[in-house]
């Protein structure tokens, strides 16, 4: 039996939408993008939204980020950084 397919739960502020893991990704992906310049950003067939650097975002795929868990590697990145400036 094949297994089903893995999904993803985006959360946008008080909107929360659940799609296939690819697209998921993709959409967490062009709504982080858009912190950095504001814009607006359609994230399904009815809703628009305004996306700017207060905007909370998540992501959600169970067992999704096994590989990229690794709390102590930012803080060691964060670290270098302060020391070298």
């Amino acid at each position: 039996m094949k297994p089903a397919p893995r999904t993803g739960i985006v959360c946008i502020n008080e909107h929360t939408l659940e799609l296939p893991e690819a697209e998921a990704r993709t959409l967490f992906l062009a709504a982080t993008a858009l912190t950095r310049r504001s814009g607006p950003l359609t994230i399904d067939i009815d809703t628009t939204i305004v996306v700017n650097q207060s905007t909370q975002i998540s992501l959600t795929i169970a067992g999704g980020f096994v590989k990229e868990y690794d709390p102590q590697a930012v803080i060691d990145r964060l670290t270098r950084r302060a020391t070298l400036l």
